[in-house]
């Protein structure tokens, strides 16, 4: 009885352990995970003419913020990393991880973003300030949009494509933007295969994936 009991004991604190060590570990990101992350550590590559900058902080905006919203998010991220590259030409782009404590809590980040593209690209909103955005689906992990930017008219009436440029995915419990900017013809291209080869790697981290849920 006494052997039996500890057996059971053993196999409770073993599943215990696991769970932890699994949840510990989820809720960080290895150092250099991001694809642009060992680039940006290094620094400057021409002096004042290139910078990068590298956060964990968690209340950052997510790097595609179609409203503009500055309000502080409480969404369930667990750990998240941006990383920002801008030159004087001028241009920019961004590399960003989210991860959340489930796959439902990064379902619903990504709803409210698709929300908010729908919302703050409707004509009556956008003829304020004559931009806005399209997003269209993207066969990338779970879910995902191609974004692009276009200038309007004084009506609302879409006009010509800008250069402000967006990709966002979701894999399991991971959300991860990438954004371009002025960057050149094959912009698009670049961050549509980043955000493809992120999608296959966030799977790597303990208890991000696991059984898929929602996936389109």
């Amino acid at each position: 009885m006494i052997k039996k009991t500890m057996v059971v004991a053993l196999a409770i604190g073993s599943t215990l352990a696991g769970t932890s060590a699994v949840h510990a570990t989820a809720t960080k990101i290895p150092k250099n995970f991001l694809l642009t992350e060992r680039t940006a550590a290094e620094g400057t590559v021409v002096e004042d003419e290139e910078w990068w900058k590298i956060s964990d902080s968690l209340s950052r905006q997510l790097a595609f913020n179609p409203c503009r919203s500055k309000r502080k998010s409480r969404d369930g991220r667990v750990a998240m990393r941006t990383i920002t590259h801008l030159t004087s030409a001028p241009s920019s782009a961004g590399e960003q991880l989210v991860l959340y404590r489930n796959a439902r809590a990064a379902q619903a980040a990504f709803r409210k973003l698709r929300a908010d593209l729908a919302r703050c690209s409707k004509p009556a909103v956008v003829k304020r300030d004559r931009f806005g955005y399209v997003g269209r689906p993207l066969r990338v992990g779970d879910e995902a949009l191609s974004v692009a930017g276009y200038d309007y008219d004084t009506k609302g009436r879409r006009l010509s494509p800008s250069d402000d440029l967006a990709v966002v995915g979701r894999r399991g419990a991971a959300l991860f933007l990438y954004t371009a900017n002025a960057r050149g013809r094959g912009a698009k291209k670049e961050i549509t295969g980043q955000a493809g080869k992120m999608a296959k790697k966030v799977c790597g981290l303990p208890g991000v994936c696991g059984k898929k849920t929602g996936s389109h």
